[in-house]
């Protein structure tokens, strides 16, 4: 690699760098947004229990409790999967550079591999299968991997929802027998 090469190579990462480093910022804009809504709806219904409590009307103060308990599991699961979503999507962002980069030097090391070969004595083609298919085997693995951590990601998040439904579906039903 001459120096005009390295140098354009790396003007290339740097373009890639300050890319991903937008792409990170947006992310961290879209959690706050999604943090900051929360935090109001927490204050709101902090403040309607205070005023509520000074004016000692306990029964409103039960109701807005159960109101707010309610809420608080529908919210909780969307901003779950708020926060997923904007993960996901980085995570696949990356994965997709990943995938490229991995790609980039495979595509070298088969075109070096090439060259040498019609360089290299006899039974040099060997080596160059070789090291051929393990950087496609290698690339393979990757792909491979990503699926399984999609797969767990997936399976995380519908365990995650069952238990956030059953939590909601308990909590109701307490609730109910409790006003019985």
């Amino acid at each position: 690699m001459d120096a005009k090469d390295l140098q354009n190579w790396q003007r290339e990462k740097a373009k890639e760098l300050f890319d991903y480093s937008h792409t990170l910022l947006e992310a961290a804009r879209k959690l706050s947004e999604h943090h900051m809504a929360e935090i109001e709806w927490g204050m709101k219904n902090a403040l309607d229990s205070a005023k509520s409590a000074a004016k000692n009307d306990l029964g409103k103060l039960k109701d807005l409790q159960d109101e707010a308990t309610k809420e608080t599991a529908k919210r909780a699961a969307f901003y779950q999967k708020k926060v997923k979503s904007v993960l996901k999507e980085l995570g696949d962002g990356a994965a997709d550079e990943t995938e490229k980069h991995l790609e980039k030097i495979r595509s070298s090391l088969v075109s070096w591999l090439e060259d040498a070969e019609n360089k290299m004595p006899a039974h040099a083609d060997k080596l160059s299968k070789v090291v051929h298919e393990m950087s496609t085997t290698g690339q393979n693995m990757f792909k491979e991997g990503r699926r399984i951590v999609n797969e767990v990601a997936e399976t995380a998040e519908k365990n995650i929802d069952e238990l956030v439904q059953k939590t909601s579906t308990s909590k109701t039903s307490t609730s109910k027998k409790k006003s019985d």
